[in-house]
C-alpha cells in the first residue's frame, strides 16, 4: 500500500477492504508530484508530507464520497467522515490515522483499510481524518485553472464544517530547510514542495509539485548479521541495537546499502567478537533468533531512516558504514517531539522564523451581502495580527478560528462579524499585561469567548456549561490560565470523538480556597497522550505553563489536578487561596 499523500493505492482485487471502481471516462484524478531535491527561492510554499490514503472527496446531497486515485469508491470503510457544510465540493486530501503522538501511522490505517463495513469499535479504536490540501471544485466549478495560491486561500474560505476535515499548513516565505528540519523534528515521513502560480493538472505528475523524502541520521550498535534471504555464505542484513538504561535495545535490521564493500568491512571488524548469545535484551522476531550470527556488542555503525516507528523500531534504514573510534556508551535514541496535534506545533515553529509575506499588509476588508440584506462588511485580521497571534496562542486556535470566521463571511455575514467581535475581545484580554492580576469572572468569561468561537466550527458537535459561584467571582488569577485548559478539552477530549461532546468550566469556593474545574466527557487521553499534552509549548499556554503560572503566584498554596482516562474525559481542578481584590479579611470563608 502507498502511504505518500501523492501516491494512493487500493487493496488487492478479492481483499476484504477491496472497493468498486467508479464509471465514467472523465472521473477526476489527482495530480502527482514529482520526487527530486525541494527549490530554494520565491515562489514556492511547502506542505507536510501526510502519509495515508490519498483521495478526492465528492461533497453534496449531505454526504462525502471518497474514490481512490485508482478510482475505487472507499466511502463505506470511513464511515466517521461526514458531509462539510459547504457541498458541490471536489477536494484533494488523504485519509489519515493517526498513532498515539499525533503521527500518521500507515500501520493503523491499514487496519481500517482490510474492512469494508467496519464495526463502531474500530471506528472509535481506530478514528481517521480527511486531510484536505487542495480543492477542485466549488459548487460544481472547476478551479483547475486557478493557481495554487488562489485555490488555497479559496480552501480557506469554503466550510468545511461538519465532517472530520483536517486543513493542514502550507508555508510560505520560510526556508526548505526549515520545513525539513520542522517535519523532522516530529518525525514526519516528508516535505512537498508546491509553485504558488501553478493550475492543478489533473493526472499528471508535475515539476510544479516536487516532493522529498525526509531522512534521519541514527547511530546504531551492531549486535549480529543474518545470512542473505536466499541461503548462501556471507552477510545478508546487519542486527542493530540502541543502548537504553544499560541494555542494548534491538531496534531493527538492515540490509539496503549492506555492499559488497561493507561486507568486507564488517566481516575484518568483527574478527574475534563472535559469541554464544544474543547480546540484546528484548525479545526478537522469530526468523532473527533461529538463524543469527552474533556478535560482542562493540562496533558502532551508522544508518539513515524515515522515522522511529510506534515499536521503537528503525523505519526504512539505509547503512551507511561503520564509524571507527565510536564507543558503543555514546550512541542513544533522540527523544522525538510527540505533539498531540503533529500540526499545530510544527504550524507554531514555522510561523515564527518568518511571517506568511504572500499576503499583502494592512487588513482585509470583505464586503458581502446575502440576498435582499445590505451590504455588511467585515474586516478580517492582516497577516502581522495573526502571526503576532500565533506567537500567543496555539497555531491550532487561530488557524481554526480565523478560517470559520472567513467561511461565515460569506454564509452568514452577521454572523461573521459576531464572530469577528468575540475574536476581537479574546485577544484583547489574552494580550493583557502579564503582570497585571485578573478575576475568576473575568478569566471566565475569556474562556467562554474562546468556546464560542470553537462553536463556530464545530457546530452541535461542542455543547458548552460555564457557571460561576456569586462569591468567587472576584478571587483573583494570574491572567490566562483557564482558557488554555478549556483549549486543552477541546482539542484532546471533543475533537478526536466523532460525536463530540460538552465542556463543563465551574468555579465555585472550597473552604478558604477557590476552585475551578475545567471538565469533558470526550475520547480522554491515557498516560502517553497527557505525557504529550503536558509537552505542548509553554509559548501558548499548555498544562505545563498554567501550573508554572500559578506557582509563580501563589507559591506552594495552589495545586493543579489532572485526572483522564481513555473514553472517560479528562478533568481539570486547579485550587487557588480566595483573595480577591477587595482583600477579604484574614480568615473569611467561601463556601460553595
Amino acid at each position: 500500500m502507498s502511504t505518500s499523500p501523492l501516491h494512493g493505492s487500493s487493496p488487492p482485487r478479492g481483499a476484504p477492504g477491496a472497493a468498486t471502481r467508479v464509471p465514467g471516462p472523465r472521473r477526476a484524478r489527482p495530480m502527482l508530484a514529482s520526487p527530486g531535491e525541494l527549490p530554494r527561492g520565491a515562489g514556492w510554499a511547502f506542505e507536510f508530507v501526510w502519509s495515508g490514503l490519498r483521495c478526492l472527496g465528492h461533497a453534496g446531497n449531505g454526504e462525502l464520497r471518497l474514490v481512490d486515485d485508482e478510482g475505487h469508491d472507499v466511502t463505506a470503510g470511513f464511515p466517521e467522515l461526514g458531509a462539510p457544510g459547504a457541498p458541490g465540493l471536489v477536494l484533494d486530501g488523504v485519509v489519515v490515522a493517526l498513532d498515539g503522538v499525533g503521527r500518521p501511522s500507515p500501520a493503523r490505517l491499514q487496519r481500517r483499510r482490510r474492512v469494508r463495513a467496519p464495526s463502531r469499535g474500530l471506528v472509535e479504536g481506530t478514528p481517521v481524518s480527511f486531510y484536505v490540501f487542495d480543492v477542485l471544485e466549488v459548487g460544481g466549478r472547476s478551479t483547475a485553472r486557478m493557481t495554487y495560491r488562489e485555490r488555497r486561500e479559496l480552501l480557506a474560505e469554503v466550510d468545511l464544517a461538519g465532517g472530520r476535515v483536517v486543513v493542514p499548513p502550507s508555508f510560505t516565505g520560510v526556508d526548505a530547510d526549515q520545513v525539513v528540519r520542522t517535519a523532522r523534528h516530529y518525525g514526519l515521513e516528508g516535505v512537498v514542495a508546491k509553485r504558488v502560480e501553478s493550475t492543478y493538472q489533473g493526472g499528471r505528475r508535475s515539476r510544479s509539485w516536487i516532493s522529498s523524502v525526509v531522512t534521519r541520521p541514527q547511530d546504531v550498535v551492531v549486535g549480529g548479521w543474518l545470512p542473505p534471504r536466499g541461503g548462501g555464505p556471507g552477510i545478508g542484513s546487519l542486527l542493530l541495537g540502541v543502548p537504553s538504561e544499560g541494555q542494548l535495545r534491538y531496534v531493527g535490521r538492515v540490509s539496503t546499502g549492506v555492499t559488497t564493500g561493507a561486507r568486507r568491512e564488517m566481516f575484518d571488524a568483527a574478527r574475534g567478537l563472535a559469541c554464544p548469545v544474543s547480546p540484546f535484551d528484548d525479545a526478537l522476531p522469530a526468523d532473527v533468533e533461529g538463524m543469527a550470527h552474533w556478535l560482542t556488542p562493540r562496533l558502532v555503525g551508522h544508518v539513515e531512516h524515515r522515522r522511529w516507528t510506534a515499536t521503537g523500531l528503525l523505519g526504512r534504514p539505509v547503512w551507511r558504514g561503520l564509524r571507527a573510534g565510536t564507543h558503543p556508551a555514546t550512541v542513544q535514541a533522540p527523544v522525538l517531539a510527540a505533539p498531540v496535534v503533529a500540526t499545530d506545533l510544527a504550524l507554531d515553529d514555522l510561523a515564527t522564523v518568518d511571517g506568511p509575506r504572500s499576503r499583502r499588509a494592512g487588513p482585509r476588508t470583505v464586503t458581502t451581502a446575502v440576498g435582499t440584506a445590505p451590504p455588511v462588511e467585515v474586516t478580517v485580521p492582516d497577516a502581522e495580527v495573526e502571526a503576532a497571534l500565533r506567537s500567543r496562542f496555539s497555531a491550532h486556535f487561530v488557524h481554526n478560528a480565523l478560517t470559520a470566521i472567513a467561511a461565515y463571511v460569506r454564509l452568514d455575514p452577521s454572523r461573521a462579524r459576531e464572530l469577528l467581535t468575540e475574536f476581537a475581545d479574546f485577544t484583547r484580554y489574552s494580550f493583557r499585561d502579564g503582570e497585571v492580576s485578573t478575576t475568576v469572572a473575568e478569566e471566565l468569561r475569556n474562556a467562554r469567548r474562546y468556546l464560542t468561537l470553537e462553536q463556530a466550527r464545530f457546530g452541535e458537535r461542542l455543547g458548552v456549561e460555564v457557571t460561576v459561584a456569586p462569591e468567587v467571582e472576584n478571587v483573583v488569577l494570574p491572567p490566562f490560565v483557564v482558557a488554555p485548559l478549556v483549549e486543552n478539552a477541546v482539542r484532546h477530549g471533543i475533537e478526536p470523538k466523532p460525536e463530540g461532546g460538552t465542556v463543563h468550566v465551574t468555579a465555585s469556593g472550597a473552604g478558604p480556597d477557590c476552585v475551578v474545574t475545567v471538565s469533558d466527557d470526550g475520547a480522554g487521553m491515557g498516560p502517553e497522550a497527557s505525557r504529550a499534552a503536558s509537552r505542548v509549548d509553554a509559548r501558548h499556554g499548555g498544562i505545563a505553563e498554567v501550573t508554572r503560572r500559578l506557582h509563580a503566584a501563589f507559591g506552594s498554596t495552589c495545586d493543579l489536578h489532572v485526572d483522564s482516562r481513555p473514553g472517560s474525559g479528562t478533568t481539570v481542578r486547579l485550587r487557588v487561596p480566595a483573595r480577591d481584590r477587595q482583600q477579604a479579611p484574614t480568615g473569611r470563608l467561601l463556601v460553595g
